[in-house]
This record gives C-alpha cells, structure tokens and sequence, in this order.
C-alpha cells in the first residue's frame, strides 16, 4: 500500500520528485530573494523535518516555511513558497486600470460578489482600480480579476485597490509544470473554503474527530508515531466539505512534563484527493506551524498570538472520544494523469454551484518552475484571515444550522 500511494502522489502532484525540484531550484535561490536555507527541526522535540527560507528583501513575509518526512522535502518545500512569493511580489502581467462597470461593458469580468471579502459592504463597481487578466480554467476565455486578488506587493502604500476585497496568498502555487502548480493551487483553496465551513458548523464539529486508532495508511501512521513517541498529543477531524475532496484539520498539544518546552497548540489543514495525503500533510502542517511559533521569525506572529496560541478546536481530551472511522472519509481516485484530475477538480467545483476558476501565470521565464495563482469565484476565503467576512456558503450553512435548532 505504501508504494501505491508514492506512485499516486507522484502522479497526482509531482512530475518531478523532491530532490529534483531542489537541485533545479537551488542556483536560483538568489533571484528569487533567499539568502539563507536553514533547517530548524532541532528547535523542537519533535524531530520531524523543518526548513525555513529566509527572504531579508521581501515585499510580503520575509521567512517561508516548508516540511515533509525527510529534509530534502522540507527544504524543497521552502524553496517552492519562496519562489511563489517572490513572483507574485513581482507580478509581470497585463494589467489594466479601469472599473468594474467599465469592464463589464467591454467583456467578461469576474463577479465582485463572489469574491472574498474583508467587510460586508459591496464592492465599488464604479471606483477605478488595476485588473489582472485571467483564464478560465475550462472554458479557456480572457477575464479581468482584481490586481489585488492575484499579487503579494503589500509594501506601503499598496497598488490601488478596491479596500474591501480579501488579500492573501491563498490559491497561490509553485510546481515543476504550470497544471502541477494548478492542482496544488485548486487543493488550497478547497482546503480554506473546507476550514471555513467546518468552523461554521460550530459544536456540530465534535462529531467529526478521527479515531487515529483506525488510521490505516502507512505513511500517516508513521508520522502518528513519531508525534507520539515526542510526547506530543494529536487530534484530527475531518472537515471535508460538499466538495467530496477530503480535508482534514490536526491540532497537537504537549504539556511541560512532556517536552522540553512549553509550546501552545499547533494546527494545519491540508486537503487532496487521497485521504492518506491529505492527512498526512495536515499533521505535518501542524508540525510546521508550532516550530514556526517556536522559532519566532515570522513576519506576522504576535504577542497575542504566543500568548492564546492557534484557534482551538472545542474539545479538552480530543483522544478520549471514539470518533469516526478514518476509512469512512473516501478518496477521490481514478486518475490517468494530472489533467484529469484538474477536470475532476473543476467537474466538483461546477457541481456545487462554483464559478469557473480562474487561472493567471505568473511564472519567471528565467526560473525553471511554474507560479500560478488560482481565483474561485463562490469558495470561501480564509477564515483565519484578518477582517474575515463570511461568504455565501458559509453564510448559508450557518442559517441551516440555526433552522436545524429551532426545529429540534
């Protein structure tokens, strides 16, 4: 089972293995802003590979993070968000200043009220600002999406903008091919707009923790054991959506007598079509996420982040309850190659109502890997999010919910 699941993650997300991708990448470090690759696994207990990319000059954060099962794949991984956030820093696409209303009586033009949003007031259809021309994903035809909505140039003052539309790298991804990276990027934004939903369901959630002890992938039982022989507890819950992708949610947690460090919880979300995957990558995500708290460097942690820790999930002994089966949660299989699975992807997205997604490259010609940045009108933004305002879907599940309590 372990090697079938190599080879369908290889085949799903890599054309290339992981230290192919780093050896490629490496005499380009330099042109995408990294100065340093250093890993900081030895920060923490837990032993699992975590590598950090240092940006010294960057328009958005400074340090990205990456990690895997070895230390290749963690430096990789850093390298590639790196690369991503380096191209979308330095964005070299056709823009165009104008308005909505403006670009609406030209052609097509992305729904503004679709979009993720920051506050609930509409967008100014009116108001002059940059669009960046995109793709559609299935039917191939030219669009305008807001600028704001594709770059990472947050240094001050901003690019002219719309001031209510949500900003942040989510649908943002590297690969070695342009559909690789299109398929990281479509997983991402399903993920968050998972998140956003599974948080929306509020107490309903606890009946959505895993039972680890039916965890049956070779790979995720691996990491489970590291994570338990460091002395670190692990809770995951499954938050796949209507979307049918799985998606998992992993908080780990330790105590001082455990660990040689009082470190808050951790948590990651990951989600792909293989439920091994999936999970696999939420734990690791988690690891990732409590030595970038433990390390410190991250442009965007604050005191009050070290002082509440990560957003809990509502239960104290998460490992006490039975749970749902892990085998419950079903893969999305039968893939020949990575263009089916993006139609697969798209085939999920239309069904549930999602406007076409919108792809724009924003690939380097010098660099020998592919940027791209995916927007799916109808998906939730990330909740996480400073100024989160929740879209129609969760908006929508909420009022399910309430009428679900009124009825009981």
């Amino acid at each position: 089972m372990e090697n079938e699941q190599a080879e369908a993650w290889i085949r799903f997300c890599r054309e290339t293995d992981p230290a192919e991708t780093l050896a490629r990448m490496i005499p380009f470090v330099r042109e995408v802003g990294v100065s340093r690759i250093a890993d900081i696994s030895g920060l923490d207990s837990i032993g699992l590979p975590v590598a950090v990319a240092y940006r010294p000059t960057a328009r958005s954060l400074a340090t990205c993070y990456g990690t895997g099962v070895t230390l290749t794949e963690a430096k990789a991984s850093a390298v590639m968000e790196a690369l991503e956030r380096f191209c979308a820093e330095n964005p070299k696409i056709t823009l165009r200043y104008a308005s909505y209303d403006e670009l609406l009586g030209e052609g097509r033009v992305v729904d503004l009220d679709m979009l993720p949003r920051i506050r609930d007031a509409p967008p100014p259809k009116f108001r002059r600002s940059l669009w960046a021309r995109a793709t559609g994903m299935t039917s191939g035809d030219t669009s305008w999406v807001p600028f704001e909505t594709v770059h990472l140039d947050f240094a001050l003052p901003l690019p002219t903008n719309l001031e209510c539309l949500l900003m942040g790298s989510g649908g943002l991804a590297s690969g070695n091919t342009t559909k690789e990276a299109a398929v990281h990027a479509i997983n991402e934004l399903i993920e968050r707009d998972a998140l956003a939903l599974w948080r929306a369901k509020g107490s309903d959630i606890n009946e959505t923790i895993i039972d680890l002890e039916s965890v049956n992938d070779p790979w995720c039982t691996g990491i489970l054991s590291t994570l338990s022989r460091s002395g670190v507890r692990t809770a995951v819950w499954d938050m796949t959506s209507d979307l049918g992708v799985p998606a998992f949610f992993c908080e780990i947690s330790s105590d001082n007598s455990s660990t040689f460090r009082n470190v808050s919880p951790a948590a990651g979300s990951a989600c792909h079509p293989l439920t091994g995957i999936a999970l696999g990558k939420a734990m690791l995500e988690a690891v990732q996420s409590r030595l970038t708290m433990i390390s410190g460097t991250r442009d965007d942690l604050t005191r009050e982040m070290f002082m509440r820790g990560s957003p809990r999930a509502p239960l104290e002994e998460p490992n006490t309850c039975a749970g749902k089966d892990f085998t419950d949660v079903p893969n999305v299989l039968g893939f020949a190659s990575i263009d089916n699975a993006i139609e697969n992807l798209l085939d999920r997205l239309r069904t549930a109502g999602i406007d076409e997604p919108l792809i724009v490259d924003l690939s380097h010609d010098v660099i020998p890997a592919a940027v791209v940045r995916v927007i799916a009108p109808g998906l939730e933004g990330s909740c996480d999010a400073p100024g989160y305002t929740a879209g129609a879907r969760a908006r929508r599940l909420a009022a399910n919910q309430d009428g679900d309590v009124e009825n009981g």
